[in-house]
């Protein structure tokens, strides 16, 4: 008989449970990629109210937070977990999401064209984004694939001389690696000198 009871009172225990209504939560992620700068993710929460209690737990390590910064490529989580008080009971909403953090090269841009003519305007050829690709390598050549110019590790912008020469208008071709050892991933094209 005791035992019919407990059941009796487990069943309308799970049955007032049941009756109030689970509170609708939106979630979203979103990411950066690893590229010039390290990523970063946050989350967003939507449907809270002021009495829910909220966690958040990021992979890292950070807690109580809804973004965090300097992550490198790799896989993550975040964990929320929302308590919301209706009448006298609690109920709990624990979710886990999982996302990857991309690497991606950081753009190296290279000018089209400068105009070495020392009126102090564009007279040197700019690549921007070099400092993040501390082993990298550049080549230059002329049209009949002579190397004009080369440098590696440390950029300085080309004034436009070979050998203390300066070098005629036309077109040029570069050759940038992005690691000097490896030279697996380039980018090539073409400058332009203008007098």
């Amino acid at each position: 008989m005791l035992l019919y009871r407990t059941l009796i009172l487990l069943f309308f225990f799970f049955a007032l449970e049941l009756s109030f209504a689970q509170p609708t939560y939106q979630f979203a992620l979103t990411t950066t990629s690893d590229m010039c700068l390290k990523a970063s993710a946050g989350i967003e929460i939507i449907g809270t109210e002021a009495a829910d209690s909220v966690r958040i737990s990021w992979s890292n390590g950070e807690t109580n937070t809804k973004r965090v910064y300097e992550l490198k490529s790799g896989e993550y989580s975040v964990n929320v977990w929302i308590r919301h008080k209706q009448d006298t009971v609690f109920l709990i909403k624990d979710t886990t999401f999982y996302f990857t953090i991309e690497k991606e090269l950081c753009a190296v841009t290279v000018d089209k064209y400068f105009s070495p003519n020392d009126d102090k305007y564009h007279d040197l050829l700019i690549i921007s984004n070099t400092q993040y690709y501390p082993d990298f390598e550049l080549s230059i050549f002329n049209k009949w694939g002579q190397q004009v110019h080369h440098q590696k590790k440390e950029y300085t912008p080309w004034d436009g001389t070979w050998n203390g020469i300066p070098m005629p208008d036309g077109t040029y071709f570069y050759v940038f690696f992005y690691d000097s050892a490896k030279k697996k991933d380039l980018i090539k094209g073409d400058i332009t000198i203008l007098r």
